[in-house]
């Protein structure tokens, strides 16, 4: 909905001058309709960085690198490659739901657009890893994620575990850090705005700034530790001004994380149109 061209040709028409249609209807952007240009926005910029050049907005090109990679995350296609590589094998095994030819759809979509890059393993068998633009086409996922839970609709797909270990593993394969940070820092996300309810999440261990593995699950002995409800994740990695994810233990790590996700994924001044 938000890379639609036409959706976002009139919500820009019409946030920049409301539409009158008689002396007593006016149409007006509402803040859903601001938060889809934001996504649009997002999703744009990440379109900038295409491995093989940047990608006009509404070109065919860029359209196919979208659906890529909307479909991409739907089908776990690419929760399971921000593992890391995995030959197509071991993908048919961790995706479960699908078939073989609807993986190798996947793949050959994914690898088409610079997302997906094959490898040459031992015997000649190919391994597919994530390039770093599939990693970074994440703030796209981050940013429709907010407007799904702020407009939400019948069909909506909640947040999941395998949604956070993904959206970390990804996000977290981009950042880098000041060398004067080691250790190990939980980050946990609550899927219901239940403060009692259940964390899920990553435990990531850095060493001189340099972020040596990202393990799902958190690690009780970790010694920095970073938390909130999906919502706040979201508000702060795209705002980091909200403040609403808590840390606890070596702050100084825990913070660096999160405002590290901010400025990596969202770091350049962006607001809705």
């Amino acid at each position: 909905m938000a890379t639609d061209p036409i959706n976002r040709g009139i919500l820009r028409e019409v946030a920049n001058r409301p539409l009158e249609v008689s002396a007593e209807h006016e149409y007006r952007v509402t803040s859903g309709g601001r938060e889809v240009l934001f996504a649009g926005f997002v999703a744009e910029r990440w379109l900038q960085c295409g491995p093989q050049g940047p990608l006009h907005f509404h070109s065919p090109e860029a359209a196919r690198s979208v659906l890529a990679l909307a479909e991409g995350w739907t089908a776990t296609v690419v929760h399971v490659l921000a593992r890391g590589p995995h030959t197509f094998d071991e993908l048919y095994e961790a995706v479960g739901d699908l078939s073989g030819a609807e993986i190798k759809d996947h793949l050959a979509a994914l690898q088409s657009s610079g997302q997906v890059e094959a490898l040459i393993g031992e015997g000649g068998e190919p391994i597919y890893a994530a390039t770093d633009w599939l990693r970074a086409g994440i703030a796209a996922l981050i940013a429709s994620a907010r407007l799904e839970r702020r407009e939400p609709r019948e069909d909506m797909a909640p947040i999941d575990a395998l949604d956070v270990e993904a959206g970390f593993r990804c996000s977290l394969g981009l950042v880098e850090l000041p060398r004067q940070l080691s250790g190990t820092c939980s980050l946990g996300i609550r899927l219901e705005e239940d403060e009692s309810s259940r964390l899920t999440g990553v435990t990531v261990r850095v060493d001189q700034g340099h972020i040596v593995s990202c393990e799902a699950g958190l690690d009780p002995k970790a010694k920095a530790w970073a938390t909130g409800t999906a919502g706040d994740w979201l508000d702060t990695v795209i705002e980091p001004d909200a403040q609403l994810v808590r840390s606890g233990g070596d702050s100084w790590l825990a913070r660096a994380l999160v405002s590290t996700l901010h400025e990596t994924l969202f770091g350049i001044a962006v607001a809705p149109e």
